[in-house]
Formats: structure tokens, C-alpha cells, sequence
């Protein structure tokens, strides 16, 4: 597939969620950042050496206090993503933003919130793109959420969406079998496949 073909959309590779000094790590220990550690080393390789296979977008989030913990303010993640609050609104280290086509903040779990989002993603469709494929952090969360309701906004033109799990993180916790003995990466694959998201391993397979 030609390049101008595939917008590949990079959710939220910020140092919350993947720095030691992140709020994810600082709240729950390094090693519940480990699998995204992995992905965004994998990432920050296929942005150096394959970005001319694809546009990019990178989405980053910026949040407000108290906004993923029902308003408690002395919970550990009060201030994810809250900018000046710390370091988590900082691009992750060695990540290459020069590449990027376009660059979204979102204020929401889901980057269609956003009408600047809504806006590239119209303009690239009208500029050629077929496939937009997703990856960066967290699969299970801001990254499930931005790729089905992209879905609703362009699988009626023509348009297919997928998710490159290799370069996309999750928390280690999200691997582990909950009472129904899926895990939360299992269910959310799951559910984004019964859902007409594509979800492969690396970015050639959605190509």
C-alpha cells in the first residue's frame, strides 16, 4: 500500500507511561510499565527506520487533576498527564516527533473527542489514506477507545482501521486473568476484532 495510503496515529508516547519517574510507575513500581518500556523501544526503531511507510499523527494527552480518580486529588494518579504538575505531559525519551505530520492533544480518554483529531483524520482521508492504524500506549484504554470510535467515523467511507499490538504498550497487570479469566488485553483484543478492528502483531500485517 502506498504511503500517502496509511495514517499511522501514535496515542499518548508520554513519560507517564512509560519513565520510571512517570506517574504509572511511581504509583504502582517500575514494573508495572515494563511491556510499554518494550513497545516504545520497538517504536521509537520503526519511527527512525520505516516512517516514510506511513503519515503520522501523534496524539498526546493533557489532563486535568483529579480526572481519572472521581476527583480525589491525593489519589497517585491525581495528576496523571496534568500539565506542569510533573513530568508526564514530556514526550517519552528518544522519541522522534519531527516525523510527524500533525501533532493532537486530546483532553479525553478518547482522541475523536477532540475536533483537531476529527480534523486530520477527515484530511486524510481526503488526501488518499485507507488504512490508519494504531499504536502507542495504553492498548486497553486510550488506544482501544481512539481506534473503535475512529472506526464509527470513517469504516463507512471506505476507510480500515487497525492496531499494531507490537508497538503498543499495556500494564503488566493487564496481562493477568481476571475472575473471567481473560485479561484485560485479551478482552480488549477481543473486543476490538468482533468490532471491525483489525489487531496484528506488527505494522506490516495491517498493511
Amino acid at each position: 500500500m502506498k504511503q500517502n495510503h496509511i495514517l499511522l496515529v501514535v496515542i499518548d508516547a508520554q513519560r507517564a507511561f512509560v519513565d520510571p519517574a512517570g506517574s504509572l510507575a511511581r504509583a504502582f513500581g517500575f514494573d508495572e510499565v515494563r511491556p510499554a518500556v518494550t513497545a516504545l523501544s520497538r517504536l521509537r526503531a520503526f519511527l527512525t527506520e520505516r516512517s516514510s511507510d506511513a503519515r503520522i499523527v501523534l496524539v498526546r494527552s493533557e489532563y486535568h487533576p483529579g480526572q481519572f480518580t472521581g476527583g480525589q486529588l491525593d489519589h497517585p494518579l491525581a495528576d496523571l498527564c496534568v500539565p506542569s504538575r510533573n513530568i508526564d505531559c514530556e514526550w517519552a525519551e528518544g522519541l522522534d516527533t519531527s516525523r510527524a505530520s500533525a501533532i493532537v492533544t486530546k483532553h479525553h480518554a478518547n482522541a475523536t473527542e477532540a475536533a483537531a483529531y476529527r480534523e486530520v483524520i477527515d484530511q486524510a482521508i481526503g488526501n488518499g489514506a485507507r488504512q490508519i492504524v494504531f499504536v502507542g500506549f495504553q492498548f486497553t484504554t486510550c488506544v482501544r477507545a481512539s481506534a473503535l470510535t475512529t472506526l464509527d467515523l470513517v469504516g463507512s467511507r471506505g476507510v480500515r482501521v487497525a492496531v499494531a499490538e507490537g508497538l503498543t504498550g499495556s500494564r503488566t497487570s493487564s496481562y493477568r486473568p481476571t475472575r473471567d479469566g481473560l485479561s484485560r488485553v485479551e478482552f480488549t483484543r477481543r473486543e476490538l476484532q468482533e468490532s471491525g478492528v483489525a489487531v496484528v502483531g506488527e505494522f506490516d500485517e495491517a498493511v
